[in-house]
């Protein structure tokens, strides 16, 4: 059984997720509570790689949703990026694909955020700045493993 490997990303404005492996039940905790702590900001866009997901089930998509509507809540939006194989079908299937933005690469991901950030300035708390809460968290799901790097 594959593990799910983890890691992040801080820039400007987003946190990038690097994943790959399959997220599904055994895994899904251990994402969500990744997510969780890895995120800086509530108005942060997040964006996930998943160039090297090969797998993902119901509860991978539960967590890609938790995420979506925190997202939606600061004003920020969920990007998945080299979206491919079988997490590509269920979305669509779904129609979930929908309610997230798709990109071919995590760059344009990135591109797409600063430009959301350049036509809207005054949405941004400065970095650092007196501004900066304690970022909301996804409901809790429990303990899981998670690898992280």
């Amino acid at each position: 059984m594959p593990l799910l490997s983890m890691h992040h990303q801080h820039h400007v404005g987003a946190t990038v997720f690097i994943l790959a492996g399959e997220i599904d039940l055994a895994c899904a905790p251990g994402l969500h509570h990744f997510i969780t702590e890895a995120r800086r900001r509530p108005e942060d866009h997040l964006i996930f790689d998943m160039a090297g997901v090969t797998f993902m089930d119901s509860m991978g998509l539960r967590v890609l949703l938790d995420a979506f509507v925190l997202a939606e809540r600061h004003g920020a939006a969920v990007h998945l990026t080299a979206l491919h194989g079988s997490p590509a079908r269920l979305l669509a299937i779904t129609g979930l694909d929908q309610h997230f933005q798709l990109h071919s690469s995590t760059g344009i991901a990135l591109a797409t955020v600063a430009g959301a950030a350049a036509a809207a300035p005054h949405l941004r708390a400065p970095e650092g700045g007196a501004a900066e809460t304690a970022p909301d968290r996804l409901p809790d799901q429990g303990p899981g493993p998670a690898e992280s790097g």
